[in-house]
């Protein structure tokens, strides 16, 4: 019976220019032709693992984008108001909340807020990112006068105020520790002056 080339070694022996064969036995490599099992599912289940871990770091990463967005809206109403506080008498006014509006007033829209402040310091107002807060400024607890041009252009103004922004990332070290954030799973944020 002829062996088949896989199962014999050939030995040749050289001084007498003759060749012999021998059986091989298969090792246990050899004999394997594919994966296990148990090896294919340890390889997914590690696979699920490591997509899972990416996914959840990516949706942490995207939330503290947001909230680092959050912020530079907010510090970009600051600096329109200290521009703002500059061109009133004495430098020291800050805009009202208008009269029709809640304290603290939604600052979603450049029409709920002063059209002055709107028009000449902020090119493009702030939206939030995901649209689910609102922006949010405060004059509660400042005095305010109704008439700070003296010339009975009825321009109110505050000498304080706060701004508030809802962040996503509830352990933020910059958030409030007296939550105003209505929505759930979001803390507040604020700037105030003074």
């Amino acid at each position: 019976m002829p062996f088949h080339k896989a199962l014999r070694s050939e030995i040749v022996d050289h001084r007498n220019k003759t060749m012999n064969y021998e059986l091989r036995t298969k090792n246990w490599r050899q004999r394997r032709l594919g994966f296990t099992l148990i090896e294919l599912l340890i390889v997914i289940s590690i696979i699920a693992i490591l997509v899972t871990m990416i996914v959840a770091t990516f949706g942490t990463t995207q939330a503290k984008a947001r909230d680092s967005r959050r912020k530079t809206d907010l510090d970009a109403f600051k600096k329109a108001l200290e521009l703002y506080k500059g061109d009133t008498p004495g430098s020291s006014w800050y805009p009202a909340c208008p009269a029709a509006d809640p304290t603290p007033c939604a600052i979603t829209l450049p029409a709920s807020f002063d059209p002055a402040l709107d028009a000449l310091y902020l090119r493009d107002f702030p939206i939030d990112p995901e649209g689910v807060n609102d922006y949010s400024y405060d004059t509660a607890g400042s005095t305010c006068n109704t008439d700070i041009f003296g010339d009975s252009s009825n321009v109110d103004g505050c000498n304080g105020y706060r701004l508030i922004a809802c962040l996503e990332n509830v352990n933020d070290a910059d958030a409030d520790a007296t939550d105003t954030c209505t929505a759930a799973d979001y803390v507040s944020y604020s700037i105030q002056n003074p």
